[in-house]
């Protein structure tokens, strides 16, 4: 027995001498893979459909935000269309009214006597002034004019200069207007605020009596060599 142990195991070996290495068969894993391929090429599908609709649904969203971009620029252009015809429809009543003033004033510049009163330049001026006045009030603005004693008010009055005065009571009120300021007609604030000159009253050192202010005018106006 021992003998034939001996020949089987040359005859496996073979003839270097070697030792024959066995066969260990297939893996599990390419077994599984062999086994199972029609769920590999299922998930691939799936993943390739995922995809294609993916891409199909980010193309709509692109169609779509093109188009509601053309929209917008076309409403755009209409709301700018529409507002520049407003302004010519607000402005046309306005235009008409400079353009007679300036005719007018073309007129008397060609028409005007060489020797003229000063009472008639003031007529003829204040006749321009109230042209204009329309021209102003078709756009809601009134002109309006402080009275003298007035408070002055920051948000309705500009100051041009001070002006001393002799009491108390008369400090921040209007003592000169220089010219007339504009009030909208519509909301009621005011456009343009009246140029002025405001009181300011100095009070004298105690004991010391206060001039009139009559005295006080003349001494301002009184030079220093007089």
């Amino acid at each position: 027995m021992p003998n034939l142990q001996r020949v089987s195991n040359y005859a496996e070996t073979g003839n270097s001498g070697q030792q024959a290495t066995p066969d260990p068969g297939p893996s599990p894993d390419s077994e599984a893979a062999i086994e199972h391929p029609q769920d590999e090429l299922t998930e691939l599908a799936e993943v390739t459909a995922a995809v294609t609709a993916l891409t199909e649904q980010l193309r709509k969203h692109d169609a779509r935000a093109a188009a509601r971009e053309r929209v917008i620029d076309r409403l755009h252009a209409e709301v700018e269309r529409l507002r520049a015809g407003d302004q010519v429809t607000l402005l046309r009543p306005v235009v008409i009214d400079l353009q007679r003033l300036r005719t007018q004033l073309l007129h008397q510049a060609h028409t005007l006597p060489k020797h003229i009163d000063v009472e008639d330049v003031l007529r003829l001026l204040e006749s321009f002034a109230f042209s204009a006045e329309l021209a102003l009030e078709r756009c809601g603005n009134s002109s309006v004019e402080p009275t003298v004693g007035e408070p002055f008010s920051p948000r309705e009055h500009r100051a041009a200069g001070i002006v001393p005065v002799a009491s108390h009571e008369a400090d921040g009120t209007i003592v000169e207007v220089l010219a007339e300021g504009y009030r909208n007609v519509q909301t009621g604030r005011v456009t343009a605020p009246a140029l002025v000159r405001v009181g300011r009253w100095i009070p004298l050192p105690q004991g010391r009596p206060s001039p009139p202010a009559e005295q006080a005018g003349q001494q301002e106006e009184e030079s220093p060599d007089a």
